[in-house]
C-alpha cells in the first residue's frame, strides 16, 4: 500500500483569479486539505498579499484578469526578484511560449481535475518548505 504524506498545514496558497466562483471552489478544496488559503482577484492584489507574507507560498494564477493580468504579474515577480515563488498557471488559453518564466512550475488547463491540482500544490509546497529550512 502506498502512503502519501499529509498536507502541510503551515503551507500557504494564494489563489489568483478574477472569477469569485473559481476562487471559492479552489479555496474550499485546499482548505479541506489543510492549506492556508489567500485570495486575490487580479495580479495587483496578489502582489499586495505577497508583500505582506513572511513565509513563502504557492501561487495558483489565472492569466486573463483585469487591472493586472497573469503575464504582467509574472513579469513583476521577476522584476521584484521574487522568482522563487512557485506558480501554477490555471488557464484554458495559455500558450506554453508565453509561460517562459522561472516561477512557472506547471500549466493546469481549465477545466482541470482537482486531483491534479492537489498533486501540483503538494509538490510545490514541499519544495518551498525544503528551501525555507
Amino acid at each position: 500500500m502506498i502512503q502519501t504524506e499529509p498536507a502541510l498545514p503551515s503551507s500557504t496558497v494564494l489563489v489568483v483569479d478574477d472569477d469569485p466562483g473559481i476562487r471559492e471552489s479552489v479555496t474550499e478544496v485546499l482548505a479541506a486539505e489543510g492549506y492556508r488559503v489567500l485570495q486575490a482577484g487580479d495580479g495587483a492584489e496578489a502582489l499586495e498579499h505577497l508583500a505582506d507574507l513572511a513565509e513563502r507560498c504557492v501561487v495558483l494564477l489565472d492569466l486573463a484578469m483585469p487591472r493586472m493580468n497573469g503575464l504582467e504579474f509574472l513579469a513583476e515577480l521577476s522584476r521584484r526578484q521574487i522568482a522563487r515563488t512557485p506558480v501554477l498557471v490555471m488557464s484554458a488559453n495559455a500558450h506554453p511560449g508565453e509561460l517562459d518564466h522561472p516561477q512557472v512550475v506547471a500549466l493546469l488547463r481549465k477545466p482541470f481535475e482537482l486531483d491534479e491540482l492537489l498533486r501540483w500544490v503538494e509538490v510545490c509546497a514541499r519544495g518551498a518548505q525544503r528551501e525555507a529550512s
